[in-house]
């Protein structure tokens, strides 16, 4: 009797520790209708702990060790209960990227090679496939921002969502998960250094062959390589991290150069070559000193003809601003005094200056980590000033919602 007690009582015991500790999947659909976009007006909107992926104005993606979640509207000032959340256990959230739309979806990598496709209407699956690991543990920090604005080996297209992984370079239908191509991680092991994509491309540089090489993204066919000693790839003006990339600045040993990535084509354009530059609505915009601004100008990116130039106001007392970013179809500019300036690409009017200090938030210096532009939306992950990558989080961050979310 004792014994088939105690059988009894380890059989119990053992389903327990199965339930706690068994791998888990759990998925918390939207019980409420998909948002309406929200277009913010110029400002501060509020500060986070978490670095929001901002998804057709409608909703924001957030990410931590082992979930993916969704909030709305995306111009709340503080997080706000989840809309739906995908739970997994026990492997780790590697990368996050989404794709707006008719059919927007958030596609997930995770360290034990799963890539889970979430509607972003619903927040449920909508596909799920066995895909290359792209790394083996969650690198996000406390607000996520690496995971959601720099996945690594994961990006999107107009048409794909492409996993690079160490073997292969696979392309996915975003709406189903079917694979759609597949090529042998070009270059070879250690030769990989920046990868990108633009609407049509995916490109990577072979560090040792000193090639930018070039594929389509429809097909996987490879178009021609941009050789001669590439050095360094910097990307410019993508719509988060290393996706959709609107050109490329390259380094080869007769100077810098720049290129445009319209269509599966890699045009020269001149501008582009200049430090700091940047693409906004069909114009590249440039500065003599981008991180001191006392004179942008807005050229054709293809042949480097003037278009406009701006200049501060002569009673402008502010120190000059840096060149943030580019944002649709304006160029964003950020004063050490938190001063925000946003530019026509157009015309190069000022469309509006205001100040990102919120009046609960101390005035202090910061440095910022990362940098998303959504539509009107500003994502600003602000640091402690000089403190290394390395630092704990306490002493790494500004505080602690050190993420700022503004509108341009």
């Amino acid at each position: 009797m004792i014994g088939a007690v105690s059988v009894a009582l380890l059989g119990a015991a053992g389903l327990v520790a199965w339930r706690v500790l068994g791998p888990a999947e759990v998925v918390t659909p939207a019980r409420k209708p998909y948002p309406q976009p929200v277009i913010p007006a110029p400002g501060p909107i509020g500060v986070l702990v978490s670095a929001p992926l901002v998804l057709d104005d409608r909703i924001r993606v957030f990410a931590t060790k082992r979930q993916v979640w969704a909030d709305a509207p995306p111009n709340f000032k503080y997080e706000r209960s989840a809309l739906w959340s995908l739970r997994r256990w026990p492997a780790q959230l590697v990368g996050v990227v989404a794709v707006g739309g008719d059919r927007p979806v958030v596609a997930s990598s995770w360290s034990d090679g799963e890539l889970v496709g979430t509607d972003a209407r619903t927040g449920t699956i909508a596909w799920q496939v066995s895909a290359e690991t792209l790394g083996d543990a969650y690198t996000g920090r406390r607000t996520g921002a690496s995971t959601v604005y720099q996945p690594p080996g994961l990006f999107t297209t107009d048409s794909a969502v492409i996993v690079a992984g160490p073997g292969n370079v696979t392309a996915y239908d975003p709406a189903t998960g079917a694979r759609r191509w597949q090529v042998a991680a070009p270059g070879a092991a250690g030769c990989r250094g920046v990868d990108l994509t633009s609407a049509q491309q995916y490109l990577v540089h072979d560090t040792c062959a000193g090639t930018l090489r070039r594929f389509d993204t429809a097909t996987g066919t490879a178009l021609p390589d941009l050789d001669g000693g590439v050095s360094t790839v910097e990307p410019v003006s993508c719509a988060v991290g290393h996706s959709r990339c609107q050109g490329v600045r390259l380094t080869r040993p007769a100077g810098a150069e720049g290129r445009l990535l319209t269509g599966t084509a890699a045009e020269p354009s001149p501008p582009l070559a200049a430090p700091g530059a940047v693409l906004a609505g069909g114009i590249a915009a440039t500065a003599p000193d981008p991180a001191a601004v006392t004179r942008l100008d807005g050229r054709d990116p293809h042949t480097g003809e003037l278009r406009w130039t701006w200049q501060p106001p002569a009673a402008d007392t502010t120190p000059p601003p840096r060149l943030l970013a580019a944002s649709g179809d304006r160029v964003l500019l950020l004063a050490p005094d938190h001063t925000l300036v946003s530019i026509s690409a157009a015309s190069g009017k000022e469309l509006s200056r205001t100040s990102l200090q919120l009046y609960y938030e101390p005035d202090a210096a910061y440095d910022i980590a990362q940098v998303h532009t959504s539509g009107r939306y500003l994502v600003l992950v602000r640091t402690v000033p000089g403190a290394p990558d390395t630092a704990p989080d306490d002493d790494y961050y500004l505080s602690p919602r050190p993420v700022l979310l503004a509108a341009s």
